[in-house]
């Protein structure tokens, strides 16, 4: 392939905020979505892999945002995949408004697993996997791995039904959500988002009871979510301005 794939959406009401400007879950959402259409189209989506018992599982995130989009308005998703190493896959989007100036920016680092194992798959196995990647300049910084927060303050969420996925783990944008309802409101009133990372550590399953530890100043925030075993689930990094 030598061209990026386009995706359209429009800012529905149930996607944005008391502001009436696409929340940040709502962004990560139509990516994820995207992805899903993308690998469908190039042969290796969900459902072809479920046939054959395997997966894929996102495992870091980075978005850079310019603008929170207003509701019903038009943007473009356009993806491409940039890199593929034995156990990972590196896609890559960009979110434009109808005018084609940039909204936001996000690089997504990709793993595929066997769902009886959990064991990753090597993915040199994809056929023709060298003709899949395109090289075109990164729309964002890639995604770190995460550092653990020196914690201040401690929430606690349970995963519940609504939390579920089509894997009968919790949604890759729960996790976001959970700690984006633990921030101040004014800081949502009167900042936006910059840049977020995350980094999926493990699943969660329906009635964990997870730990939201987090470290805060006035511009970042730094949380990790840890589950009843103590084991870190997720991290998550945010920048906001």
């Amino acid at each position: 392939m030598d061209t990026k794939r386009t995706y359209n959406y429009r800012i529905e009401p149930r996607d944005v905020d008391f502001m009436r400007r696409a929340t940040l879950m709502a962004l990560v959402d139509y990516l994820l979505h995207t992805a899903g259409e993308d690998a469908d189209r190039n042969g290796f989506g969900v459902r072809d892999l479920n046939l054959n018992n395997a997966s894929w599982v996102l495992t870091r995130l980075a978005v850079e945002i310019d603008r929170m989009p207003d509701e019903y308005e038009p943007v473009r998703v356009t993806t491409w995949v940039s890199n593929i190493t034995r156990a990972m896959t590196t896609r890559n989007f960009d979110i434009l408004d109808e005018r084609g100036e940039r909204i936001a920016g996000a690089v997504s680092n990709w793993a595929m697993i066997d769902l009886s194992t959990r064991r990753l798959l090597d993915l040199h196995q994809l056929a023709a996997y060298d003709t899949m990647t395109q090289d075109f300049p990164l729309p964002a910084a890639l995604p770190r791995r995460l550092a653990t927060p020196h914690p201040t303050e401690q929430f606690t969420h349970t995963v519940a039904y609504s939390d579920l996925d089509f894997n009968g783990h919790a949604n890759s944008v729960k996790y976001l959500q959970w700690v984006i309802d633990t921030l101040p409101l004014e800081w949502l009133r009167s900042r936006r988002f910059a840049r977020v990372e995350i980094n999926y550590l493990q699943e969660t399953r329906h009635g964990d009871v997870l730990a939201l530890l987090a470290e805060r100043s006035a511009d970042d925030c730094l949380y990790e979510i840890r589950n009843a075993r103590d084991e870190a689930a997720c991290r998550i990094a945010c920048h906001m301005v």
